[in-house]
């Protein structure tokens, strides 16, 4: 969100509860609890409340109130509602400077004797866990306001013994993983199974709790020295959670792969992969599966990636001694680590659709594998050749001013002046000549992947 659609969209929240009369008392509240506190933090209750009152909280809290005498509403709730409202990106302390038009003041004694009972608050569960990496994660945190920070914060302000069960957890959890990694086996284990053994609750740590959103922030920091990869919000905290030993999603999270082949970590053939090699079938590879798998490699040097199905399945069935792998739209996780891993002996040919999204990804995939991927017939000539009549709408065609690679920028001026689309389905007989020119000039080149056996 830039600064100018930040500003409209705080001025348009400021008009909605300023048109509500009930939200002076309530902001007048949290005014008060915030000098107290020094945060936002705690509850609120209001009482006195008339029927239109408890109406208009009613109608932004979704909740009924019209039949209670008072009104109880924590930040936590207050917080939550904001940003799941048409205001989010705005924070309460935001949005309670901005209402009173003048900076929040703190008692100055409260502060300072709630800051020392919260340090040592959390110097107490600290001591408690020394040796445990996840001790050094937190008082590193609270010294420098590292990300996780306002997480540790927030829910210390909401209930702090209630927190402290989920913070002991927390711990528990990263001396688990410690000792996983330690004995060196290499397995990746299963979130809600992980979760059970831990706290006895397979659902402690699924997305949106306190617990995983400590375990994102302490994950982030433990691989801050690893590459970072442009992810989607969801595929950047698998891929963390994979590296740190644990499958968010281990089966619905796969990819389409042919003529692939797989060694374990004990130096055997993976019989599952083997089958599909030797039947010359694609086969789905989910990360599960990724997780067992220490080498692969594909039965080629070159290795088609296409983005649509359709084109993986004719491509296969045609030349059945290439080596493909099909994304399915934007990448998953089980997609870019099977990549990852025939980088080093492969080169791809990719091929995607000829739209913002699908030149986005291809942008992608560019700058994560560099010369080890050609971006495989996606040139204006293609585009121009085989348009379609789907016409791009403005939001789409926006998407394009986040494209920026030189092999790209032709197509994207073209394709902001034909403001129309082009898909690879239509291409397939181009994609296949070319396959069959490779094939006829050059031969198919073999792999190393013999050299494994």
């Amino acid at each position: 969100m830039t600064e100018g659609e930040k500003n409209k969209n705080l001025k348009e929240c400021l008009e909605y509860f300023r048109e509500r009369p009930v939200y002076k008392k309530f902001f007048s509240k949290w005014r008060e609890k915030y000098a107290g506190l020094g945060y936002l933090g705690g509850k609120i209750t209001l009482t006195g409340l008339d029927q239109e009152e408890k109406a208009q909280l009613s109608g932004f809290f979704q909740k009924d109130y019209t039949e209670s005498r008072t009104v109880t509403i924590s930040a936590q709730v207050f917080e939550k509602r904001l940003q799941n409202s048409r205001f989010a990106g705005i924070s309460g302390e935001e949005l309670l400077k901005a209402y009173f038009e003048q900076p929040l003041v703190i008692k100055k004694e409260e502060k300072q004797k709630e800051l020392e009972k919260r340090a040592f608050y959390f110097n107490d569960i600290i001591k408690k866990s020394q040796g445990n990496t996840a001790s050094v994660w937190l008082k590193l945190v609270l010294a420098n306001h590292l990300p996780g920070y306002e997480i540790l914060i927030q829910q210390y302000g909401g209930d702090p013994e209630t927190f402290r069960s989920v913070l002991e957890n927390f711990m528990a959890a990263v001396q688990r993983l410690t000792e996983m990694f330690r004995e060196g086996n290499g397995c990746r284990e299963l979130l809600p199974v992980f979760s059970a053994k831990v706290t006895g609750n397979p659902h402690y740590f699924d997305a949106g709790t306190a617990a995983e959103k400590l375990l994102t922030a302490f994950f982030s920091w433990q691989l801050s020295d690893t590459d970072s990869e442009k992810m989607t919000g969801a595929e950047e905290k698998n891929r963390l959670f994979y590296q740190c030993g644990l499958l968010r999603d281990d089966l619905s999270n796969e990819v389409l792969a042919y003529g692939i082949r797989g060694w374990k970590r004990d130096g055997s053939l993976h019989r599952g992969i083997e089958g599909f090699f030797l039947e010359k079938e694609p086969m789905r590879l989910t990360l599960h599966t990724m997780g067992s798998i220490e080498v692969i490699r594909a039965q080629r040097k070159q290795v088609y990636v296409v983005e649509n199905p359709a084109v993986f399945s004719v491509l296969t069935a045609r030349y059945p001694e290439c080596a493909a792998v099909c994304i399915n739209g934007q990448p998953r996780l089980a997609a870019l680590l099977l990549l990852d891993s025939l980088k080093g002996s492969h080169r791809f040919f990719y091929a995607g659709d000829f739209d913002p999204e699908g030149i986005l990804i291809a942008q992608r995939l560019k700058e994560r594998y560099g010369e080890s991927l050609h971006l495989w017939k996606y040139d204006k000539k293609w585009y121009l050749q085989f348009l379609s009549e789907v016409e791009l709408n403005p939001r789409r065609l926006k998407k394009l001013e986040q494209v920026y690679i030189d092999e790209l920028l032709e197509i994207r001026e073209c394709m902001k002046k034909k403001k129309r689309a082009a898909y690879q389905e239509a291409m397939m007989e181009i994609y296949l000549d070319a396959v069959k020119s490779e094939e006829s000039e050059n031969g198919f080149v073999s792999s190393s992947a013999d050299e494994n056996e």
